[in-house]
C-alpha cells in the first residue's frame, strides 16, 4: 500500500504532465486550448480538488504562455477574455462531473459519450456570454470557430483518454471511474 504522500505526489506529477502537454498544444492551437476536454477527463477522477487543480493549472499555464510567449495584448479586454475562459472551464468541469457522477455507475460508455458534449456546451455558453459582455468578441463565437474548437476538443479528449489509460497502466495515476468499470 502506498503512502498518501506518494499518491499525492503522483497526482501532482500527472497534473504537471498534462499541463506541460497542453502548453505544447497551445503553441499550435492558441485560443483553442482544449479546456472542455480537460474538464471532461478531470470529471472522471475521484478527487474533486484534483479536477479543479488540473483545469485551473492548465488555464493559468495557457494564459501565462499566451501573454508572455504568444504576445497576447496586455490590456483589460484580453485579461477579461482570459477570465471568461477560466470561468467557462471550471463551470465545464463541474457540469461534466455532475453528469459523470450520475451516469458512470450505470454505464461507463454513456459517461464517456456525454462528458465531453456537456463540458463543451457549458464552456461555449460561457464564451457566448463573453461575446455579449466584452468588446472585440465578434470572432470568438461563430460557427466556423465553434466547429474548429469542437474538432480540437474531440481529438484532445480521445488523446487524453488514451493518455490516462496508459498512465494508469504504468501506475502514474489511479484508474478513474470509467477505467474501473471496464
Amino acid at each position: 500500500m502506498q503512502s498518501s504522500s506518494t499518491g499525492a505526489e503522483r497526482r501532482l506529477l500527472w497534473i504537471g504532465l498534462l499541463t506541460a502537454a497542453t502548453l505544447l498544444a497551445t503553441g499550435v492551437f492558441a485560443c483553442a486550448v482544449p479546456l472542455a476536454a480537460l474538464a471532461a477527463i478531470a470529471a472522471f477522477d475521484t478527487e474533486r480538488n484534483d479536477g479543479v487543480l488540473l483545469v485551473g493549472a492548465v488555464w493559468l499555464a495557457n494564459q501565462v504562455y499566451g501573454f508572455t510567449v504568444l504576445g497576447y495584448p496586455h490590456e483589460a479586454q484580453a485579461y477579461a477574455w482570459g477570465v471568461t475562459m477560466g470561468i467557462g472551464a471550471i463551470a465545464a468541469y463541474y457540469a461534466a462531473r455532475a453528469v459523470v457522477s450520475s451516469v458512470a455507475p450505470k454505464s461507463a460508455l454513456v459517461a464517456v459519450l456525454v462528458a465531453l458534449p456537456v463540458a463543451f456546451a457549458v464552456y461555449e455558453a460561457a464564451i457566448f456570454v463573453g461575446t455579449l459582455v466584452l468588446t472585440r468578441g465578434e470572432g470568438a463565437f461563430n460557427s466556423s470557430v465553434v466547429f474548429y474548437v469542437a474538432i480540437v476538443e474531440v481529438v484532445a479528449f480521445i488523446a487524453l483518454l488514451i493518455a490516462h489509460r496508459l498512465g494508469a497502466a504504468v501506475g502514474l495515476v489511479d484508474r478513474n471511474a470509467v477505467e474501473g468499470a471496464v
